[in-house]
């Protein structure tokens, strides 16, 4: 009767170590899993390589069609003043010549 409770109890035990592996089998798959799947969505990130170019690449021109246009307005302040002091000069003297 001793014996046949230690192989009952031994039996359990294989039991229990076969549940606790299954449960460390299906955590390890679960863990495998997501790191496959992390990684090729977001591991090479190739595309999000190919659209931070794109953005990187539409953020220079901004940039650069900004300064042409900051340049452009520049030219055209400058002129405009230049037109203003000439409109100025040319009242000034027409107006001087007129009065005598």
């Amino acid at each position: 009767m001793a014996e046949h409770g230690a192989g009952h109890e031994a039996e359990e035990v294989k039991e229990v170590v076969w549940t606790y592996t299954g449960w460390a089998m299906i955590i390890l798959v679960c863990i495998g899993a997501g790191v496959f799947i992390g990684y090729e969505m977001w591991g090479q990130a190739s595309a999000l390589r190919i659209e931070l170019t794109q953005q990187t690449e539409m953020v220079n021109t901004l940039k650069n069609e900004r300064e042409t246009i900051k340049s452009q307005l520049a030219l055209a302040m400058r002129d405009r003043e230049a037109c203003q002091r000439t409109l100025a000069a040319s009242s000034g003297a027409g107006g001087a010549a007129g009065t005598p």
